[in-house]
């Protein structure tokens, strides 16, 4: 029995201890709600009808309750779309110095994770590597609890890049003359070095169920053999992702921090930029010439230093790319670069992942958090084209799946709020109350 299906089999377990889903409520009725339809900062003060899966209608008047109907009485509150982040890894949870962790574990830490993002209010999360597509389709299921997952499946790496974390005596999949797979460990990366391999990476998970490919383009902070200087891969190694991917009609997301890192990946097709911290004006620029998304985070490096199980040469690499941040939000404002909404919570940090909405206060409006994590997630995540087999979503609009969440407070007001599970009322994914007084 091979990893992930241990994993697997231990994610259905773990429906033993969150509990089988409640079943899906065919019409509800919100009454008396103030929405916030995931692009205008302006609340409409309306009644929203959700049938089956989708929102039916949306009213200022009011809206008779269908026979049967469940009706949630507002009273005010703010309505708004689902929350989305685009870079979630349930399973990169356990503590950097156990990334040997038995897959078993794994399994059942991401089933933990999967949950916490919903009850959170996340119904949908783009698993920025690591996390086979098994996982999205157990949860879609109603195996377990958890967000819509959109899956990159493992991580492609050049070897000693940031997605390589063999320990100093591991043998090299492809240089030690053993039959070892490409995926390492749990499934988490691969190792690809030339554009055969770099071709059959991207294939190998496109064939697994991944919506978006997910490489390493640059040096890493949690990795031990790259400096963040480093580029990698090759501009052809790059291509070859790009090409393969964009053969299935969907886009490469690329881990990067420097301007050197950037431009190579920008220059040979990459759509989105993962972090990108250490960025210049003009490197800014390109990205902004060539409609390139730069989906970044704040808290995880303001507290990233202090994550479980990080070596000291960890740490002053994390300090080093937190430098860069201030000037990397100035100039994603000046060129009016698309970031959408992330968190990167890793090794065992992702119950803290609300405070990604309080730290982004320092730098954006509560109107545009609120924004970034909704309509401006879900356009990134539809870049996937055709592989994103799910309706239009991210916004409140008729016709459109009914994530929705019931907000105690306005976040309009105080985006704190959304720390706190305790001041979301109600949570709906796909017109299904997963939560309600």
């Amino acid at each position: 029995m091979n990893s992930w299906c241990r994993s697997l089999i231990c994610l259905a377990l773990v429906t033993l201890v969150l509990g089988v889903p409640a079943s899906a409520e065919t019409v509800v009725l919100f009454k008396d709600v103030r929405v916030f339809d995931g692009v205008d900062p302006k609340l409409l003060k309306a009644n929203v009808l959700v049938e089956g899966r989708k929102i039916s209608k949306i009213s200022s008047r009011a809206i008779d309750a269908p026979d049967g109907a469940v009706v949630i009485e507002g009273n005010n509150r703010v309505l708004s779309p689902g929350f989305i982040d685009l870079h979630a890894h349930l399973t990169f949870q356990a503590p950097k110095d156990a990334m040997s962790l038995h897959p078993w574990a794994v399994g059942a830490i991401a089933g933990k994770a999967a949950e916490h993002y919903l009850m959170s209010g996340f119904t949908s999360i783009r698993d920025a590597g690591g996390t086979h597509p098994d996982i999205a389709r157990i949860i879609e299921s109603g195996t377990i609890e958890g967000p819509r997952v959109f899956p990159s499946g493992a991580v492609i790496t050049q070897t000693s890049g940031h997605g390589d974390f063999r320990g100093p005596a591991d043998a090299h999949p492809m240089l030690s003359g053993d039959c070892v797979s490409h995926y390492l460990g749990n499934g988490h990366s691969v190792i690809a070095d030339g554009v055969p391999e770099w071709l059959a990476g991207v294939r190998e998970n496109l064939k697994h169920g991944a919506t978006q490919i997910k490489i390493m383009g640059g040096g890493g902070v949690a990795s031990d053999y790259d400096p963040i200087h480093t580029l990698q891969p090759s501009p052809e190694e790059i291509r070859a992702a790009v090409q393969a991917a964009s053969d299935w009609d969907t886009y490469v997301l690329a881990h990067s921090y420097t301007s050197e890192a950037v431009t190579r990946l920008v220059e040979n097709g990459v759509k989105v930029i993962e972090h990108g911290l250490l960025i210049d004006d003009e490197t800014a620029r390109l990205v902004a010439e060539n409609d390139v998304v730069i989906s970044t985070q704040v808290k995880i490096f303001r507290m990233g230093a202090d994550l479980p199980g990080m070596s000291d040469e960890n740490r002053r690499k994390m300090l080093e790319v937190q430098a860069g941040q201030d000037n990397l939000i100035s100039l994603v404002k000046k060129y009016d670069i698309k970031t959408g909404f992330g968190t990167d919570f890793v090794f065992g940090m992702y119950n803290r992942i609300g405070e990604e909405f309080t730290a982004r206060a320092e730098y954006f409006t509560p109107a545009e958090i609120m924004r970034q994590a909704t309509s401006e997630s879900a356009e990134v995540i539809r870049m996937a084209g055709k592989l994103n087999r799910y309706d239009n979503f991210g916004e409140i609009r008729e016709g459109w799946l009914a994530d929705l969440v019931l907000i105690e407070g306005n976040p309009m007001e105080d985006i704190s709020i959304l720390e706190n599970q305790d001041n979301l009322a109600v949570i709906m994914k796909a017109g299904r109350i997963v939560k309600r007084p």
